[in-house]
């Protein structure tokens, strides 16, 4: 009989234990895959803030003209369903080289980043499916207009599981302020702007 007790008093403890081993394995999961993402949106949000900078803007922007190459098309300003594209001037000459354009989107559950203005962006995966799943990437542009001027920010939403748990998700959100201000003249290239972006909706670099 008392065999019989300690064995069951045995069973439950070690099940117990499994039960606890298996939390504080999630539980370690789960701040790993918080990690990742963050590290992913961080990067996102250091280079976004940059859009459509360039060296010495006041000489080829005011709240009447806008006369730079980062101005105008959609490669310098734009965002359809899961992507966002944009440029800057990393090398501060003024001149929008080949690999000024830069870019974020959703593409087989893995974010991806482009490096290059031509050869289709020259996209290259930032996260590794086999640590991380995306399901959903979202972009929605806000304004606010001072003084002849936008001032915009992007809000951005990413939503991430295991790669073997996908009921297991995290959404993380942050807003971001775009530094570089466009001038209000820009009214006429707008495209479809909404405060809520579905895949086929077009933004453009303005503001409505």
């Amino acid at each position: 009989m008392g065999l019989a007790v300690g064995l069951v008093v045995l069973a439950a403890g070690s099940a117990q234990l499994a039960s606890q081993m298996r939390a504080h394995r999630a539980a370690l999961q789960d701040r790993q895959l918080h990690t990742d993402v963050r590290s992913a949106m961080d990067w996102v949000a250091r280079e976004l803030r940059k859009a459509q900078y360039t060296a010495n803007a006041w000489q080829s922007r005011s709240p009447t003209m806008c006369t730079d190459p980062f101005c105008k098309i959609p490669d310098n300003f734009s965002i359809m369903g899961h992507q966002i594209d944009f440029s800057h001037d990393r090398n501060h000459n003024g001149i929008k080289d080949d690999d000024e354009c830069m870019g974020f989107r959703l593409t087989q559950q893995s974010l991806h980043a482009r490096r290059s203005c031509s050869g289709g962006g020259s996209w290259q995966a930032v996260t590794d499916r086999a640590q991380v799943h995306i399901s959903d990437l979202q972009w929605v542009l806000r304004c606010e207009r001072r003084h002849g001027w936008w001032q915009r920010s992007v809000h951005m939403s990413l939503t991430a599981s295991w790669p073997s748990e996908p009921s297991r998700s995290i959404k993380l959100t942050q807003t971001i302020d775009l530094r570089n201000l466009l001038p209000d003249m820009t009214h006429g290239l707008q495209s479809g702007l909404q405060t809520g972006l579905q895949p086929g909706s077009q933004v453009t670099l303005n503001c409505p």
